[in-house]
């Protein structure tokens, strides 16, 4: 399957509505398509961690929950996204996450 999925698509729609610019981002970084997460999710995941208005826990809760998900490709994703967070991002992303 190439491409996002209506799925996809529409949870993206649907974080979109609630105003969840994070959680809408880590499901358009951990889509059903067959490659890596895109550098430009990657790089807002990791500005996310160093700005003092987002809830880090609640990015680590949206990455953990597409670990549940039925698909080994948005499993995958979620890993790497979740790594390079860890890598990358600030370090209290770490304490969270690791």
């Amino acid at each position: 399957m190439s491409g996002q999925s209506l799925t996809d698509r529409i949870t993206a729609a649907q974080h979109s509505v609630t105003g969840s610019a994070v959680s809408k981002t880590v499901c358009k970084a951990t889509t059903h398509e067959i490659m890596g997460p895109k550098k430009k999710h990657l790089d807002y995941l990791i500005q996310c961690t160093n700005e003092m208005n987002v809830n880090i826990p609640q990015l680590a809760d949206s990455l953990f929950e597409r670990t549940t998900n039925s698909s080994w490709v948005v499993v995958f994703k979620s890993l790497i996204t979740t790594h390079h967070l860890m890598v990358y991002g600030n370090e209290k992303c770490l304490d969270i996450l690791g």
